[in-house]
């Protein structure tokens, strides 16, 4: 059980450091576009190029969905530290943590979804001539796709290897007994 107490730590650990990253950025965003009209920017959407009028507009659609999908990855970090320390508990197998752990599948799917819609529907260029080093679109979508979710559901899996560790050790001590 000593690993399950190390992923607990982990996991609140991470959650309270994802938390204060989204605060940080959401401040730095802010500031950042707040204050700025982007004259340079070359937004598209669905294909046509957004008036210099609009671009704000757009700019902050697409941020405020990016913002939700990274809320979204906190939401799930914060179901996955739950079933962490339910598991300390040895509470292993109760109907509140499978709902977790397929409420976190269908967030991650729809994550998953949406970032593709959105790396389809927008493209944002920090310049009005596009290069792959001003793509911010793209840049934000495949963080968003990548790394955090390849974090917890890596750290998923290693955690729901120790409960059915668990899980077996408990069936052989049920074994011997008469």
């Amino acid at each position: 059980m000593k690993p399950l107490k190390i992923f607990g730590w982990l996991s609140h650990f991470l959650l309270v450091t994802v938390f204060l990253l989204g605060i940080v950025f959401a401040i730095m965003i802010y500031s950042e576009f707040g204050t700025i009209h982007q004259q340079n920017w070359l937004i598209t959407f669905l294909g046509r190029e957004v008036n210099a009028s609009e671009d704000k507009y757009y700019l902050i659609l697409f941020l405020s969905i990016c913002y939700t999908l990274y809320i979204l990855y906190v939401y799930t970090i914060w179901l996955f530290n739950l079933c962490v320390r339910s598991f300390e508990k040895r509470v292993f197998f109760n109907v509140k943590i499978i709902r977790r752990f397929r409420t976190i599948g269908y967030i991650f799917v729809f994550i998953y979804l949406t970032t593709w819609v959105l790396s389809k529907v927008f493209s944002i260029h920090s310049s009005r001539i596009p290069t792959d080093s001003t793509d911010f679109s793209r840049q934000l979508v495949s963080e968003l796709q990548q790394p955090l979710g390849g974090l917890i559901i890596g750290l998923l899996f290693i955690v729901l290897a120790e409960v059915f560790n668990e899980a077996k050790k408990q069936k052989d001590e049920n074994a011997l007994t008469i």
